[in-house]
C-alpha cells in the first residue's frame, strides 16, 4: 500500500501553522504574564488564524490541563489589563506588543524618537526595531538627542538602516561624547580631518601628474636630441678621402703632359 496520501496529509498538517511575534516569546515574563496566561493567548491567536474564530471555553479546556472556570478567570484578567483588543472582529495583539516594548509608559519625548525614525524612514518600524531603540535608551544609556543626531547622520549618508545608526552611536560613545557641544566639536574636527585628507590626496595627484608631464617632456626632448645627433667621425675617414682625390689629380696631370 502506497504511503503517498499519508505523506501528503502529513505535509499539509506540517504547513498548517500559526504565526506569532517572536518578541512576545522572549519578553512576556518582563510584563508579568504567567506561562498559563501566555499559553491561553497563544491558543486564541492560533484559533483566530486557523479556524477564524475565538475559541470557546470548552475548546480551551479540552486542549489544556485547566478547568473552564480557571480559564475564564485568566481570560478576564487578560482582558481587564487591556492586553488584547477587539478590532474589526479580530483580536489584536498590539496592546500586548506595546506593553512589552514599554511604549505605553514612555514620555512624549521618548515616543517622539520612534515617531522621528518612522518619519525619516518613511515606514512603520518593526517590533525588533522598537526593541533596538529601547536598548539604546535603557541598556546603552544613550541620551535621546544623541539617538536623533545619529539618525540624522544616517539620513545624510543616505543609509536607512538601524545597523548604521548603531555604528554611529558606538563611535560617539568610544569618543566619550557626553553633550551636544562635544558632538559639535567632534564633527568640526572630523570635517577638518576629512578636508585635510582630501587636500593631501589632490596634492598627491597633482604631484604625480606633474612628474608624469615632466617625464613626458623629457622623453620628447630626448627624441628631438636623437634627431640632431651627428654620427661620430671615423678616424682617418677624411684623410683617405683626400688621398684618393690626390691620386686622381696626379694621374690626370700625367695624362695631360706632352
Amino acid at each position: 500500500m502506497s504511503s503517498k496520501p499519508l505523506d501528503q496529509a502529513l505535509d499539509a498538517l506540517e504547513e498548517s501553522y500559526a504565526t506569532f511575534p517572536y518578541i512576545l516569546f522572549r519578553r512576556y515574563h518582563s510584563i508579568g504574564l504567567s506561562d498559563e496566561e501566555f499559553l491561553i493567548i497563544l491558543h486564541i491567536v492560533a484559533s483566530q488564524q486557523i479556524e477564524h474564530s475565538f475559541p470557546r471555553l470548552d475548546d480551551l479546556a479540552g486542549r489544556m490541563s485547566l478547568s473552564k472556570e480557571r480559564i475564564a478567570v485568566i481570560l478576564q484578567g487578560i482582558m481587564g489589563q487591556g492586553l488584547l483588543q477587539h478590532k474589526n472582529d479580530r483580536v489584536s495583539l498590539r496592546p500586548l506588543i506595546e506593553r512589552v516594548l514599554g511604549l505605553e509608559n514612555r514620555s512624549n519625548t521618548t515616543a517622539s524618537v520612534y515617531t522621528r525614525f518612522e518619519e525619516e524612514f518613511g515606514r512603520l518600524l518593526s517590533p525588533l526595531e522598537y526593541e533596538q531603540i529601547m536598548q539604546w535608551v535603557d541598556e546603552d544609556q544613550y541620551p535621546q538627542w544623541m539617538i536623533i543626531e545619529a539618525l540624522r547622520e544616517s539620513v545624510l549618508a543616505g543609509v536607512y538602516n538601524f545597523r548604521y545608526v548603531d555604528t554611529v552611536l558606538t563611535d560617539w560613545s568610544r569618543t566619550n561624547i557626553k553633550s551636544e557641544q562635544q558632538l559639535q566639536e567632534y564633527r568640526q574636527k572630523y570635517r577638518a580631518r576629512s578636508t585635510d585628507r582630501t587636500s593631501k590626496r589632490q596634492n598627491s595627484n597633482n604631484t604625480q601628474r606633474s612628474k608624469n608631464d615632466f617625464n613626458h617632456d623629457n622623453a620628447r626632448m630626448g627624441d628631438t636630441n636623437k634627431e640632431q645627433i651627428v654620427p661620430a667621425v671615423q678616424p682617418g675617414k677624411y684623410e683617405r678621402f683626400y688621398e684618393v682625390f690626390r691620386k686622381k689629380d696626379a694621374t690626370e696631370q700625367r695624362e695631360t703632359l706632352p
